[in-house]
């Protein structure tokens, strides 16, 4: 008899019985000179023949350039983080990350002009749908620098989803 309610400790996911392994996907990619536009551009597309530690698979896909997940109802976390510099002395400093092909994640960072480290950190989840748009087709992931070009000296991309161990 366990001492936790519906058998199972405190965090733990899942359904009674059932036990499952997180898949991850983390790249750092470091040393960047990478000029970020001022027009949406597929990050996957943008970084992925950069040397990087770290794997893209499983989540991002190189072929298809696309953002994928496993085709289950459960949890993605994701957060991408770009540090670097905008150029000129425009003080309009954002950036914009957004996943079109799902409904409306779009996230976008602003940076005062006191800042002077322009490091970007985007968080975010996905709640999967077995057989939803993006399990089965994938998501691009476009970056855009919002008022100046960026230049990225190091990004750091992390996805993952539990997922029921065999």
């Amino acid at each position: 008899m366990s001492i936790y309610p519906f058998g199972r400790a405190p965090g733990e996911k899942g359904a009674p019985g059932t036990t499952s392994v997180r898949q991850k996907s983390e790249c750092y990619f470091s040393g960047l000179n990478l000029t970020i536009p001022t027009t949406a551009t597929n990050l996957i597309n943008l970084i992925k023949a950069l040397p990087h530690t770290g794997s893209l698979s499983p989540f991002f896909n190189t072929t298809t350039n696309k953002f994928t997940v496993f085709n289950l109802d459960t949890t993605v976390t994701f957060k991408v983080n770009v540090i670097g510099a905008w150029s000129g002395s425009s003080t309009n400093r954002s950036m914009t990350v957004n996943f079109p092909q799902t409904n409306g994640n779009s996230l976008t960072k602003t940076r005062d002009a006191q800042v002077t480290v322009d490091a970007l950190s985007f968080p975010t989840f996905f709640s999967v749908d077995k057989d939803g748009n993006l399990a089965t087709g994938g998501s691009d992931i476009t970056i855009v620098s919002n008022g100046a070009t960026f230049t990225a000296t190091a990004i750091l991309l992390v996805a993952e989803q539990m997922i029921p161990s065999s």
